[in-house]
């Protein structure tokens, strides 16, 4: 039976771009990179904390844009909440200041909602939806 999520997909346009957000601005780190040279495809695995992701790149191809089919409004702003990876944090105030000053721009500022938990968003450089999240 299933034991856990093995990693996560990225489809990216820019395979180098999406590398490098997610290891220096996100503190990912390399763990694997795959040529799949008959079909095209180069990946990227990285890892923080047990969490894994795989970016991809599909030569001469370009990856098809985010879905934005289901929004809701919270914080005063719209986000589309398909397509989305999460990550938990300990503190979202020194976080997200830390992502500002590497450059990242929030769809969402902070919030907190009833029950003491607090989201933020923002978007990788292939417009895939990042939530953060701090439980009480």
């Amino acid at each position: 039976m299933i034991k856990n999520i093995d990693h996560i997909g990225i489809m990216t346009n820019d395979l180098q771009k999406s590398v490098r957000f997610y290891t220096d601005v996100l503190g990912f780190s390399i763990i694997m990179k795959m040529e799949l040279e008959e079909a095209g495809l180069s990946a990227v695995f990285i890892q923080k904390d047990g969490s894994k992701i795989e970016l991809m790149e599909y030569r001469g191809k370009i990856a098809p844009k985010r879905s934005k089919c289901v929004e809701i409004s919270t914080g005063g702003s719209s986000i589309p909440i398909n397509d989305h990876i999460t990550f938990s944090l300990d503190d979202m105030e020194d976080t997200v200041a830390e992502l500002k000053e590497k450059g990242v721009v929030f769809d969402l500022e902070p919030v907190q909602l009833e029950g003491g938990m607090k989201l933020a968003f923002f978007k990788d450089p292939n417009g895939l939806l990042i939530e953060l999240i701090e439980h009480p």
